[in-house]
């Protein structure tokens, strides 16, 4: 195994991990090109979004501690705040913190570890707060550590709470980023043909008109199309999907965090939730396997319902040249083209907008003194 990452966003660019046929292949969407990155073609790809991931429901909220103060943030998303604003985490060059070669526990090669702080009041947000994204390959896995914790004055009213919830929006493909021969290959293009199984997880989260959880979490029917506790593809119920049938864009929450609520509220004992086995997704066609397992209290399944990249679309030639070799081999992964559902997402998180359900908030707010921690594992096999 192998990955890329880019200070910009702290973003997973590539991960190449061994397929079934003795090869290797990319399994993420994105680009070979740092300035195609956070552009009108980029959905999110690969990046550390944050401060909170998903939506919050008309860009506000309040804090328990002050209920009369109202913070506004960018309505970005129709009428809610998605990922952080228009200038979230993701758009953020992080600094990157080499171990030393005398730090023998952060297995020099293998980790990488991000950082940036967001001031008092950044996109809306009250605290300061500094964060910390760490990647690390070990035993035929990625893991990804998100940190945060406020930084300014604890005697500030201002440094009291904040809120926080952190995840990566990576894009997966397993059986490869497609290729421009084989673009229009259904079968290896999508991953419909992906076969998809759910653990530790009985329920997702009903969502308004505009993919915002209204408060109820709904039960999974063994016939309903949410419902993957037992295998089946994506592409077998993909167009009968909730809200008009695009693809899965749902919270799952993992059913401990139903059961025993209070295990994932924000507090001093960040390690008192270990990583649970949520889901797994196998390509037939290259013979990849990947399970997730997360610390998190579940995760927003996306099937990249609404990527549109043609072909040669993303044109980062300076100089409008006619030089296709050069635009080629610049743009590289992405100039093939991506397609509704040419992907999946595994976006472990808190609940989304949690801030404004009383039974959730306490996910999300961070108050001085504690830690935020999150661990999310990708694990893969190929068989």
């Amino acid at each position: 195994m192998a990955c890329q990452i880019i200070s910009l966003g702290a973003t997973l660019t590539h991960l190449w991990v061994p397929d079934s046929k003795n090869g290797t292949r990319d399994v993420v969407l994105g680009f070979d090109d740092l300035t195609a990155y956070r552009t009108k073609y980029d959905p999110y790809f690969g990046a550390s979004v944050g401060r909170t991931a998903n939506r919050i429901a008309q860009g506000q909220f309040s804090l328990p501690h002050n209920p009369n103060v109202i913070y506004k943030l960018d309505q970005n998303n129709g009428p809610n705040s998605l990922h952080g604003g228009i200038d979230g985490f993701s758009f953020r060059n992080w600094d990157v913190d080499l171990p030393a070669e005398s730090d023998k526990g952060e297995h020099r090669g293998t980790t990488l570890r991000l950082s940036l702080t967001s001031d008092h009041m950044d996109q809306g947000f009250p605290g300061k707060i500094h964060v910390q994204c760490t990647y690390r390959l070990v035993n035929s896995s990625l893991e990804i550590v998100y940190e945060a914790q406020l930084a300014g004055n604890a005697n500030d009213d201002n440094q009291q709470m904040t809120i926080a919830s952190l995840t990566n929006h990576a894009y997966f493909n397993l059986n490869g980023v497609p290729t421009p021969e084989a673009v229009n290959e259904i079968s290896t293009s999508l991953v419909t043909n992906h076969v998809v199984e759910m653990f530790n997880v009985d329920s997702y989260l009903e969502t308004d008109s505009t993919s915002v959880p209204t408060g109820t979490i709904l039960p999974l029917d063994v016939a309903s199309v949410m419902d993957f506790r037992v295998p089946k593809t994506f592409g077998d119920h993909i167009t009968q999907t909730p809200g008009g049938g695009h693809g899965y864009d749902h919270f799952y929450p993992v059913q401990a965090a139903i059961n025993s609520p209070q295990d994932y509220h924000l507090t001093q004992d960040i390690h008192r939730v270990a990583p649970i086995a949520l889901i797994k997704v196998h390509s037939p066609e290259s013979g990849i396997h990947m399970t997730m397992a997360t610390t998190e209290p579940g995760f927003q399944l996306y099937t990249a319902n609404f990527v549109q990249l043609d072909p040669d679309q993303v044109d980062m030639n300076p100089d409008n040249s006619k030089d296709t070799t050069d635009h080629f081999r610049r743009v590289g992964k992405a100039r093939g083209g991506y397609r509704p559902h040419s992907a999946f997402c595994l976006e472990a998180s808190k609940f989304p907008d949690a801030i404004n359900h009383p039974a959730w908030r306490d996910q999300v707010i961070l108050r001085h003194g504690f830690k935020y921690q999150s661990k999310t594992t990708y694990a893969f096999t190929a068989k």
